[in-house]
C-alpha cells in the first residue's frame, strides 16, 4: 500500500519475506522490556516483551497459523523451528488448545531450554478466524504462543494468561484487534492486579 506516498508493509508479510531470504529482522515490538517491568511480579507483560504483537497473521486451520508463529516467533538463529512445530503440532494432537470466545493457547506439551531460555509469548491476532476445533464451536481469532524453560515458569505465566482472559476488555481488545501499545497497556493494568 501507499497512502499519503508512504510505502507500509504487512508485518507477517514482511517477517515471512525475511525469513524466506535468510535475513533475521525484528517484526513488531522491541524484544527487552522497559526497566519498570519486573519478571517477578508481572512475568507475563516481561514474557510479551521477550516476544511479539502481531497483527493479520494468516491462517485458517490450527496448523497454517502455527506454522506462521513459529516462522515469526522471535527466536535465536540456533533454535530448531521444525522441532518446535512438530511439539506444537503434537500437543494440538492431544487436545485443542483452543480455550473459547476465540482464543487459543499454543504451547509444547512439555516446557524446555530447547527453545527459550526464558519464557515468551507471542500473541498474534489473525487476518481471520481459523478453525480450531474449540469446544465452545466459537473459530480462534487470537493465538497467544507460550514458550517457557520450565514447568513453574510455565504456570507463572499461564496463571496470568487465564486470569486476563478472565476480563471482558481484554478479550475484546483482542477480538477487536487493538493496537500493540493498548493491549500492552492493558495487559499491565490487569497482571498488576494478578492475586489481590
Amino acid at each position: 500500500m501507499r497512502p499519503s506516498g508512504e510505502f507500509r508493509f504487512e508485518e507477517a508479510e514482511l517477517g515471512r519475506w525475511a525469513r524466506n531470504q535468510g535475513l533475521s529482522i525484528g517484526v513488531g515490538k522491541s524484544a527487552s522490556a522497559p526497566s519498570a517491568v519486573d519478571p517477578e511480579t508481572q512475568p507475563l507483560v516481561a514474557a510479551v516483551y521477550r516476544g511479539h504483537i502481531l497483527h493479520k497473521v494468516p491462517g485458517v486451520s490450527a496448523g497454517e497459523v502455527l506454522s506462521n508463529l513459529v516462522e515469526l516467533a522471535p527466536l535465536e538463529e540456533s533454535c530448531d523451528r521444525l522441532a518446535l512445530l512438530e511439539q506444537l503440532q503434537a500437543r494440538e494432537g492431544l487436545a485443542s488448545t483452543a480455550l473459547g470466545h476465540g482464543v487459543a493457547l499454543p504451547h509444547p506439551r512439555t516446557p524446555t531450554k530447547t527453545f527459550v531460555q526464558k519464557p515468551m509469548v507471542v500473541l498474534a491476532m489473525l487476518d481471520g478466524v481459523a478453525d480450531w476445533k474449540a469446544l465452545d464451536g466459537e473459530a480462534v481469532h487470537t493465538a497467544i504462543l507460550l514458550l517457557s524453560p520450565s514447568p513453574k515458569e510455565h504456570l507463572g505465566v499461564l496463571s496470568r494468561i487465564a486470569f486476563l482472559l478472565r476480563d471482558a476488555r481484554f478479550v475484546d481488545a483482542l477480538r477487536t484487534h487493538a493496537s500493540a501499545e493498548e493491549i500492552m497497556a492493558l495487559m499491565t493494568e490487569l497482571e498488576a492486579g494478578f492475586g489481590q
